[in-house]
């Protein structure tokens, strides 16, 4: 008798509905109200220096109160875009809009005002008038007074387009001019100061010693120059219990709660401290630019461009120490550029067939096949967590390529051969005579409980007549009835594992038969697959100089040794 698979396996739960689901009522919904609305708001990065007062819950709200006073209008989806410009239309959530409308799942775009939807002219106006008429799709901007609904031309439209293109221009240039006048004064006028330095408040916005952490910056340059690594330098620093940069910067903003997630020293934090020109009085403007007109993402800029402004502030680092420490940088840099190189007879990087089924021991994190930096004809697997950032796990351990292929499929072998070995031997076992007659005691026993159903049952229908003729009152009904019940309940409960006892007796015994089945379709593989992969593995963990391969099927093996070993004590008994 074959017992069901245990893996798991999703359950379907009907749920109670009301006379109509949400579904439906949004439908009979829409056939009243032909305009299906999508509700669509924006909150610019550049709000902040505009002085806006304005937020996307208010967009919202704002379109919401005028969908309620329409009677042809039902509000189906919200999309809003937040810290997204308004000069570009690679936003998720006006996608996520656009892909609704080709669906058919809205027809009606709501915006507060023609901003919201862009401050780029061409690309405003091509949804406008081409984009939209196209899809079928009318467009509202309430405040404007503008609606595509409307008979006629509104020329006013792409006026204000084209001063909402201009507004964010001019804006660019204005900030672009007021950082380029702050630079030549020598102040700081971008992002967070550097560790060492804080921001005067006097205006000028040039930077000042920060004398509570300024010698840590020293000491990192000197332990550097010791031959101390990256790595090596954050590892001191945080065994001493110094704060990292981003957790010393938000505990001297009173931003406990910050803090206590900031990350601790990393290597990262070190080599960015040792090669700024900051600590040398030095601010280097233009590394990177992000034009507000165009929205575009941070881009480095050449080095040509770079506007260095010297002497701008006191330093902390004397030039000789910090050149010298540039040279090592560049050293390092070199040599590990160096070992990089890939042999060009190398073999290629094999396939990673065990992808999704590993895990680290140490932090849960999955360990991947990498090639090996000093043997470029050598794979390993090791740490993603340990390979980029070191401070997030402790296991420093490397696994051979062909040792991690050979170990799992060693055990799956194994797991195979058992399951076939075993399973023979607990049938030869049961066609033995102690054995038979052990399947025939079964048998009796649930012969017997299922004729004590039927008596029960019987009993129980024969209640409702001692009613009738009032041999028990109403109260003994209900009573007995549970009674019954309940005994009928326990004697099925025995039957069920009766069952299960007498099917370990059957001469054709089996486990599970779905598991037996992909043993013997995989039984002739003589080497790891993925495909052997998927059907046997379920997780693969890794932890210091040891490999755990957990299979999907090792609860059933666990069970059918618990019966071989059964059978071979009681046969030597």
């Amino acid at each position: 008798m074959a017992r069901k698979s245990r893996k798991n396996t999703p359950i379907a739960v009907a749920e109670p509905t009301d006379n109509l689901t949400t579904k439906a009522v949004l439908s009979l919904d829409k056939e009243a109200k032909p305009y299906q609305v999508g509700i669509y708001a924006r909150l610019s990065f550049e709000s902040e220096a505009n002085k806006e007062r304005d937020t996307v819950d208010t967009q919202i709200a704002y379109i919401r109160e005028f969908i309620n006073g329409q009677d042809d209008m039902v509000e189906v989806c919200v999309y809003a875009d937040i810290s997204v410009t308004g000069t570009t239309f690679e936003r998720p959530e006006f996608d996520r809009m656009i892909q609704d409308i080709r669906a058919g799942k809205i027809n009606t775009v709501i915006t507060r005002d023609l901003s919201r939807l862009g401050r780029n002219y061409v690309e405003a106006g091509n949804y406008i008038e081409r984009v939209f008429p196209f899809l079928d799709v009318r467009y509202i901007a309430i405040t404007d007074d503008f609606d595509t609904a409307r008979p006629g031309t509104d020329l006013s439209v792409p006026l204000k387009n084209i001063v909402n293109e201009y507004y964010s221009k001019d804006l660019s240039k204005k900030v672009e001019t007021g950082k380029h006048s702050i630079w030549a004064q020598g102040g700081f006028s971008e992002g967070t100061p550097p560790y060492g330095y804080y921001r005067a408040t006097d205006g000028s916005r040039k930077l000042l010693i920060d004398e509570e952490v300024s010698d840590n910056v020293v000491r990192i340059f000197n332990m550097f120059l010791d031959g101390k690594g990256y790595a090596g330098i954050a590892k001191t620093l945080q065994s001493e219990g110094i704060l990292s940069p981003p957790k010393y910067r938000f505990y001297k903003a009173g931003k406990t709660e910050f803090a206590e997630k900031a990350r601790e020293w990393h290597y990262s934090h070190v080599k960015e401290i040792l090669q700024g020109e900051y600590y040398i009085g030095n601010i280097v403007h233009g590394k990177q630019r992000k034009a507000l007109d165009t929205g575009r993402k941070n881009k480095k800029t050449d080095k040509s461009k770079w506007q260095r402004v010297e002497n701008a502030h006191e330093p902390i680092i004397d030039k000789d120490t910090f050149y010298r420490v540039q040279e090592r940088m560049e050293l390092i840099k070199n040599r590990h550029l160096e070992a990089s190189k890939p042999n060009p007879d190398a073999p290629k990087k094999p396939d990673n067939i065990l992808v999704y089924k590993t895990k680290c021991a140490c932090c849960g994190g999955s360990v991947l096949v990498t090639r090996h930096h000093t043997h470029s004809e050598k794979f390993i697997y090791k740490c993603s967590k340990r390979r980029k950032l070191a401070a997030l796990c402790g296991n420093k351990s490397s696994y051979e390529y062909n040792e991690v292929m050979d170990s799992v499929f060693s055990v799956i072998r194994q797991h195979m051969n058992l399951c076939i070995e075993k399973t023979k031997f607990v049938q030869k076992m049961n066609s033995r005579k102690e054995n038979v007659l052990q399947y025939d005691i079964y048998t009796k026993q649930i012969a017997k409980l299922q004729n004590d159903v039927r008596r029960i049952t019987a009993n129980k229908s024969g209640l409702y007549e001692d009613y009738r003729e009032q041999l028990i009152t109403a109260e003994e009904l209900c009573q007995y009835q549970k009674e019954y019940e309940s005994r009928v309940n326990e004697i099925e409960v025995q039957i069920t594992e009766l069952l299960y006892r007498r099917s370990l007796y059957e001469k054709d015994f089996h486990i599970d038969e779905g598991w037996e089945e992909t043993v013997n379709k995989y039984l002739s593989k003589r080497k790891l697959t993925r495909e052997l992969v998927e059907a046997f593995v379920s997780e693969i963990v890794f932890s210091d100089n040891n490999i755990e391969v957990k299979l999907l099927y090792d609860d059933f093996l666990k069970e059918l040794l618990e019966v071989a070993e059964e059978r071979e004590v009681s046969s030597n008994g």
